[in-house]
This record gives C-alpha cells, structure tokens and sequence, in this order.
C-alpha cells in the first residue's frame, strides 16, 4: 500500500457523477477488491426453501446455511470494522470465506454491505 489515494479519488468521482455513494474497486486480475472507501461483504445463501424474504426486522429468513463471504486484504486495507465484523460472525456461529471474490457473485449476492470506520456497517 501506498501514501497517494488517487486511484481512491478518481473512483469515488465517476461513482458521483453516476448517482452512487461508492465505486467496487477491484484487483489487477479483476476480483472485488472494495470500494473506494470501504470494505465489501456479501452473503450467499446455499440453501433456501420458499423463496428468500427480508422480516420485519430486515433478518434474512428463508435461508438456510448463510455464508458470509469478504475478499483477502491483497489489494485493499483490513480494515477494524472489517475484522470486528469477522470476529463476530465467528461468535455468533456464522460460516465465513476470506477469499478472491468475483463481481459476478456480488451481482448475485442476496444481499451486500460495507465497512468502515467512518461508515461503519452499511447495507
């Protein structure tokens, strides 16, 4: 990592100009690497009955075996909110992968969040 934040900068403009909060950054192979201020998570559901549906307190249900699924700190910062969130999950008995994660897999994530200390944990 680096002192100069403007391959961070330029994202965050072009996501401006297009109405989003944020650009998903990714690595030279083209992984999700996160955005240009925050960490990413997604989380899959690997097995689901009845279609998967938010209650009324935003819990996912009709999931079964949720995974939640962050990229490797390779290419971006591991970041505290990032590993709070880690631990946590591993407190709380949910299934977790650090892995190479492709956007694709974020398109078809049920659901996604950020991150950050500033932001702190964003859906």
């Amino acid at each position: 990592h680096h002192n100069n934040m403007i391959q961070n900068i330029l994202p965050k403009i072009e996501a401006n100009l297009a109405g989003a909060a944020d650009s998903i950054m990714l690595d030279v192979e083209g992984y999700v690497a996160e955005t240009n201020a925050t960490n990413l998570f997604l989380v899959r559901c690997d097995r689901q009955h009845d279609g998967i549906t938010m209650d009324k307190d935003n819990n996912l249900s009709g999931c079964e075996d949720a995974v939640l699924v962050t990229p490797t700190a390779d290419a971006c910062l591991p970041g505290i909110t990032r590993d709070t969130v880690l631990l946590l999950a591993k407190e709380l008995g949910i299934k977790t992968e650090v892995r190479r994660v492709s956007l694709s897999e974020f398109y078809s994530a049920h659901e996604v969040f950020t991150t950050g200390t500033m932001g702190e944990l964003t859906p």
